[in-house]
Order: structure tokens, then C-alpha cells, then sequence
């Protein structure tokens, strides 16, 4: 009976297993056009949001052409002419779906003109065409004057163009044909490491933009694009070491590599020389000396362990300074000395312990004792001695 009750149940759950797993192969219908669905995507299907540097790299060398690409300049990057300059969309990928362009935000260093009054105002939009020509479909005016910093002779000009969604709509590859123009009295952009010059499309909503850190610097990308006008995908927009949100609790521009905080660091701990231990109302000497890692000058300050403190002048980094010092009562005393920089800045504390203790009196009075009577001691050790008693 057992066994057959055994065969019986293993029979059931291997039908039921059959079943269960007949149901997990992909039918060839819905389930098998989501799977098609996801291998499209992973091939690329892609939107047009975000960054682009305005890239130098048009491959028929002409200096009034260059790329739109998401990739960062490792070089300077110079594109200039006389009246215009285009940069074509050249970010490549698989764009299967149609796009379209709602905002492009211009964060644009522009070299300052030669004759302000004949090169500030510059026309700057779109062309839905890679023609090589001056015609846009749209356009805004900017004037360089209405800068918003100079660095190295550049201005750095920024802009937002609202355009209209009806002309900057692109069946997929058709993207390819966006074209960033700017046209003026000799126009010169510049990107470089240090120096970005980029464009944003499709450009989120100012509450959106806040809720984002894109490059993790503890400054929102709103914060970035319009109050310190830097980029918010680099942690270091003018590549001199220093985070942006660093130099802006500093205070120093984080657009320009040559404006950047100085990191100030504490001096060194202190060291100190002089005895152990002593006496009572007798003055000892003790010399401080502490090194500046940065070279500045520095100050020592002292706490004798009792009721007396010193604090010295600010003396060169590495300088001895010799103190004296005299405690009054028996005890262990703890000297406590640190040194400051010409920043404010504290270094470590060093101690050193000094013991002063009782000094053990003699009685006075039985000295003078013996120096009176010191005759008749003469007398009594002769009298010992006579007798051999000593």
C-alpha cells in the first residue's frame, strides 16, 4: 500500500511540475514582442535631453565649424570666423523614436571683442539644416557687455531660448540636421578643460533642476546653472583642483583656474626643551619651537601649569623661543603649549610635565648649637680617645 501510495504521488507532482513549467516558455505573441521590445532598447534607443560641448572638431577642418557632442574637451578647443560660426549635432546613437526640442539653454564663452563698439551684439539660435550659411530658424540677441564673468579675456554669456516645438521636431535620424549658429561681428568660442563652453537641451523646470546634484558636489543643478554659473555635471568646472562648491564657500570664482582658495594647514605640534623637575622659587628655562607645513608665521601660546600664561609675537615658522619660568609652590605641573598660524589657525597641543618639590629644612637653631660648642666636642673626643672609649 505504501509504495503504491508513494508511485501514486509521485505521478501527480510530476504533471503538476509539467504544467508549471509549460506555462514559463515565451509564447510568440505579446510576451515575445515585449522581449523584442527590450533587446531595441538596449541597442539605444535614445532621447536628446542634457549636455552637449560645443566641440572644434569638424573633420573638413574649417575654423567656423564644430560638433555638438556630449564627450568632454581634454585640449583647448577654438572655433572662430569673421561673421558666423555653426556647430552641427554629432552625438551619435540609435534614435528610433521622433524628438523634439522644447528649451536650449547657452552657457557660451565668447572672446571679448577688439572694438566693443562694433562686436557686442551677436545674434545666437537654431537651423533645422546643416547648410552652411548664416540663416536660423529662430534666433535671440545677446550682448557680450551683459556678461556674466571674464576669464582670460573670454566672456562667459548665458541665455535661455524658449523655441517653438512646432520647428524643432525631428523624425529620429533627422536630429542630425539641429544646428547651433551664432552670428556677429567676428564670433570666437572657446571650451577647454577649464572653460566650457555647452548647451542644454530640453532644460528642466526650475523646481526639478533644484531637486537635482548631478555631479554629487552638494550644489543643486539650479544653483549651479544660475547663480554660480557653472556646470552642473562637473564637480570641478575650471579644473584647478577645487570643488565649485568648495570655492563657494570660500568665495572665489569657480570659473577661473587662477582664483582659488587657499587651503590653509594648521602648523605642526610643538616642541618643547627644558628640565623636569626643580625647585621652588628657582627660574627655569624652556624653548618652543613649532614648523608651519604652509611657512607661515606663527605664535606660541603657553599655560605653565599654575596660575601664569604667555603668548609670544608671531615669529618665522620654525623659530626657537626661549622662555623663563619660576613656580612658587611644591606640585606636578602640566605645561600646555600650541601654536598658531597668521590664519588663525590652531596646531596640536603638546604638555610636558615638571615636578617641584619640597625642599627638606635643616633645624637652625641645633646647628648654631654645634658651632658654639664645637670646643668642648674637641675636648670630649680627646678625653674618648685617651681612654679608648672611642
Amino acid at each position: 500500500m505504501n509504495k503504491k501510495y508513494m508511485f501514486r504521488t509521485i505521478i501527480i507532482f510530476g504533471i503538476f511540475f509539467i504544467i508549471i513549467g509549460v506555462s514559463l516558455i515565451p509564447s510568440t505573441g505579446k510576451t515575445g514582442k515585449l522581449i523584442e521590445e527590450k533587446k531595441l532598447n538596449h541597442l539605444g534607443v535614445s532621447d536628446i535631453n542634457g549636455i552637449y560641448y560645443l566641440r572644434d572638431d569638424d573633420p573638413l577642418n574649417y575654423l567656423d565649424e564644430g560638433s555638438l557632442l556630449r564627450g568632454l574637451p581634454f585640449e583647448e578647443e577654438v572655433t572662430l570666423c569673421g561673421l558666423f560660426i555653426l556647430f552641427h549635432f554629432a552625438e551619435k546613437d540609435d534614435y528610433l523614436e521622433n524628438l523634439t526640442i522644447y528649451n536650449i539653454y547657452y552657457h557660451i564663452w565668447q572672446k571679448s571683442p577688439e572694438n566693443p563698439f562694433e562686436g557686442e551684439i551677436f545674434d545666437l539660435g537654431y537651423y533645422t539644416s546643416r547648410g552652411h550659411n548664416t540663416y536660423m530658424n529662430e534666433s535671440i540677441t545677446i550682448n557680450t557687455s551683459e556678461n556674466i564673468d571674464i576669464v582670460n579675456n573670454y566672456r562667459l554669456i548665458q541665455a535661455m531660448h524658449y523655441v517653438n516645438p512646432d520647428i524643432t521636431y525631428f523624425d529620429s535620424e533627422g536630429i542630425y540636421n539641429f544646428t547651433i549658429k551664432l552670428i556677429g561681428n567676428g564670433p570666437n568660442i572657446r571650451t577647454y578643460p577649464n572653460q566650457y563652453s555647452f548647451i542644454i537641451l530640453n532644460l528642466e523646470d526650475n523646481s526639478t533642476l533644484k531637486s537635482y546634484d548631478s555631479d554629487g558636489d552638494y550644489l543643486n543643478d539650479f544653483d549651479e546653472l544660475f547663480i554660480y554659473y557653472t556646470n552642473p555635471y562637473d564637480i570641478d568646472t575650471d579644473n584647478d583642483g577645487v570643488s565649485d562648491y568648495f570655492e563657494y564657500i570660500a568665495g572665489t570664482d569657480p570659473n577661473d583656474t587662477s582664483d582659488f582658495p587657499i587651503i590653509n594647514n594648521p602648523p605642526g605640534k610643538i616642541t618643547i626643551t627644558g628640565p623636569n623637575g626643580g625647585k621652588p622659587n628657582v627660574s627655569y628655562q624652556f624653548t618652543f619651537n613649532a614648523v608651519d607645513p604652509d611657512g607661515d608665521y606663527v605664535k606660541y601660546i603657553i599655560d605653565w601649569g599654575d596660575t601664569d600664561s604667555y603668548s609670544s609675537i608671531f615669529v618665522p615658522s620654525g623659530t626657537d623661543v626661549t622662555l623663563s619660568h619660576t613656580w612658587t609652590s611644591k606640585g606636578s605641573y602640566l605645561i600646555k603649549a600650541k601654536a598658531k598660524d597668521e590664519f588663525g589657525i590652531f596646531g596640536p597641543e603638546t604638555t610636558k610635565t615638571v615636578n617641584v618639590p619640597r625642599i627638606k629644612s635643616i633645624n637652625t637653631g641645633f646647628l648654631n648649637f654645634l658651632k658654639i660648642h664645637r670646643n668642648i666636642f674637641t675636648i670630649l673626643q680627646f678625653f674618648l680617645g685617651k681612654f679608648n672609649l672611642l
